[in-house]
């Protein structure tokens, strides 16, 4: 098929899912107002990253399986890709969905010289009497990533080490970095003292959250991410790779890199 033909690709969206949708859409934003959706068949990726091309800063992305949101009746037999940019806009738009009417989606795309992947151009939703209208981003606008990349890229073989925070020193992690955040700190310290890990903002506070065999450590990343993990009322892991820290569940993975350059630019 041509790259310059446009096509239209008309499905539905799982009303009993759609909060859940639009809560995981919410929640990339923390990272990034430009997030990226890659649906196929079986699952849908949609991720958010700040940074350049070749320093992500931080990234999180969902894996979702598509037949549990999406309805689509026809056989997707390639990679659709969707950019929203003003994504935070968006999620506002999505409240004037009604679920008790049927909520169809009808997508303009355009497909790349091998029919595998289409680019969305524009995506239509209409429910009931609202109709809302997304013209979608360009590729350059964000970075193209895959599962397979992905998982070499936070495959848990190469980290470096691990601890764990229980869920209780977890909120109050959170609660102690919320305090200061009018001020210009923005670092939340990693030590690692006499096998005892320690996160901490210096001069105010330290909490010891867990043992470990490693020691001597001191790292540094941005504290407003503490926002994006998913702790579920569960324990968070931490992932210690060599330029970054990982935290996963079964449906996510946040990335933040550690800190380098302490100026604050904002």
């Amino acid at each position: 098929m041509p790259p310059q033909v446009s096509n239209k690709l008309t499905f539905t969206l799982n009303p009993n899912t759609f909060n859940d949708f639009v809560t995981k859409v919410d929640d990339l934003c923390r990272i990034s107002d430009t997030i990226k959706l890659k649906i196929d068949a079986n699952s849908i990726l949609m991720y958010s990253m700040m940074g350049s091309e070749n320093m992500i800063l931080a990234f999180k992305n969902y894996d979702l399986k598509t037949e549990e949101y999406f309805n689509i009746k026809e056989d997707l037999e390639f990679t659709l890709n969707i950019i929203i940019t003003s994504a935070k806009k968006f999620v506002k738009n999505l409240a004037f969905i009604k679920q008790s009417e049927k909520i169809q989606v009808e997508v303009t795309h355009k497909f790349d010289d091998d029919d595998s992947n289409s680019d969305a151009r524009l995506v239509q939703i209409k429910n009931g009497k609202f109709k809302l209208q997304i013209q979608t981003g360009e590729n350059t606008e964000i970075r193209d990533l895959n599962k397979t990349v992905l998982a070499q890229r936070m495959n848990l073989k190469n980290k470096k080490w691990s601890f764990n925070v229980s869920n209780s020193d977890f909120n109050d992690v959170k609660k102690l970095s919320s305090i200061n955040s009018d001020d210009s700190r923005r670092v939340l310290h990693l030590n690692v003292e006499d096998y005892k890990v320690k996160l901490s903002e210096l001069s105010l506070w330290e909490l010891e959250v867990d043992e470990v065999s490693e020691n001597n450590k001191h790292l540094m990343f941005n504290k407003s991410f503490l926002s994006c993990i998913n702790d579920g009322g569960k324990p968070v892991q931490f992932h210690v790779f060599e330029t970054f820290i990982l935290i996963k569940d079964d449906i996510s993975n946040l990335m933040i890199s550690f800190e380098q350059d302490f100026s604050d630019n904002d």
